[in-house]
């Protein structure tokens, strides 16, 4: 292999590991927007107890200043009847998913047009571009009436998407409608399991079936930083080889530096981990099988809970961030090759 191609190979590598590990970052921080904790119910809840939940969720803001309390957003996922009225009807049987609270936990979206309804609207729905082109013949729908199982409902916002989907709000007042989720929002950085199984059962809603945490959060952001590990320790190795060949003297300096920079960042890696993965004592072994056995509870937890359109959605971003990091990785071993291989050519 020459120089040049060399050369033209390694550019070419470089610039397709930036560019998926901007892919993953992009895709890591659109995981990082879903909510930190669900809970989810088997047997619906009543619009009287979500009524009582968010009295609970008031008076506990009120006591307690200095801590975050939780707020529920309810919701509830079926399939209904949407159709437009005038001289040519149109009509579709779709997913629908009914909320009272912020819509952006329920799915999370970026809107074209108009924007979500809110929990003071007790009328609104927003949909997807690809509906909207169906009922309306195009984007431009804001305003028009839509019939969800014959109740009238006014379009506010159109968000992207090429499925069929509706977002209907109901009044935080409402208590008329049943909920089988809750999305807990608030709750300090990173609620845990335990806080959120508190808060429903003090709040009235009573003992969730699935617990769902922000487990999803901290594992997109571990596989969006994975591929750096290849650049990182082969800059490592290339800095150990000229420090010992060029100031060998200076490697133990060297190496109490680097120690001391590393106990610098920790304060800053551990941020990304949840709370309880962050271990009080080092050396406490039955911590670390603590994490494990936590961890473990919750990925299956997270699999076998039955899944909604927004746990698909998020278990597809989570395979292809996954599938990013594993081809980044691969092209960062293979740039790093390359790049050595060039280096020897030139020495």
């Amino acid at each position: 292999m020459t120089q040049r191609k060399s050369k033209i190979i390694s550019f070419l590598l470089w610039c397709t590991l930036a560019a998926l590990l901007t892919i993953g970052f992009f895709q890591s921080a659109a995981i990082g927007q879903f909510p930190t904790v669900s809970l989810r119910y088997q047997s619906p809840i009543t619009g009287e107890a979500a009524y009582r939940a968010r009295q609970h969720a008031i008076a506990a803001a009120s006591a307690d200043a200095h801590n975050t309390p939780f707020w529920p957003t309810f919701w509830h996922q079926h399939r209904a009847q949407l159709s437009t009225a005038g001289n040519l009807p149109r009509a579709a049987n779709i997913p629908v998913i009914s909320f009272s609270g912020d819509a952006g936990l329920v799915w999370h979206a970026q809107y074209l047009a108009g924007s979500a309804p809110s929990s003071v609207d007790g009328s609104g729905i927003a949909v997807p571009h690809a509906l909207a082109h169906r009922l309306g013949g195009s984007t431009d729908i804001i305003g028009m009436h839509v019939y969800v199982d014959g109740a009238r409902r006014t379009v506010r916002g159109v968000f992207e998407g090429a499925g069929e989907l509706a977002l209907l709000s109901f009044h935080i007042e409402d208590r008329t409608p049943s909920w089988t989720a809750v999305e807990l929002s608030g709750g300090g950085a990173h609620p845990t399991r335990g806080q959120a199984q508190s808060f429903a059962l003090q709040a009235g809603l009573g003992m969730p079936d699935y617990i769902l945490t922000g487990g999803a959060g901290a594992v997109a952001r571990a596989l969006a930083l994975l591929p750096l590990l290849a650049p990182a320790i082969y800059a490592l190795a290339l800095l150990v080889g000229y420090v010992k060949t060029h100031y060998p003297g200076a490697a133990v300096p060297l190496c109490l530096g680097g120690l001391v920079l590393f106990a610098a960042a920790l304060p800053f890696l551990l941020h990304f981990l949840l709370d309880w993965a962050i271990p009080t004592l080092w050396s406490d072994f039955t911590f670390w099988s603590g994490m494990q056995s936590q961890a473990a509870a919750g990925l299956r937890e997270f699999l076998s809970a039955p899944p909604a359109l927004r746990d698909v959605e998020l278990k597809l971003r989570l395979l292809e961030l996954a599938g990013v990091a594993v081809l980044s990785l691969c092209v960062g071993i293979v740039a790093c090759a390359t790049w050595h291989r060039r280096r020897q050519m030139i020495q």
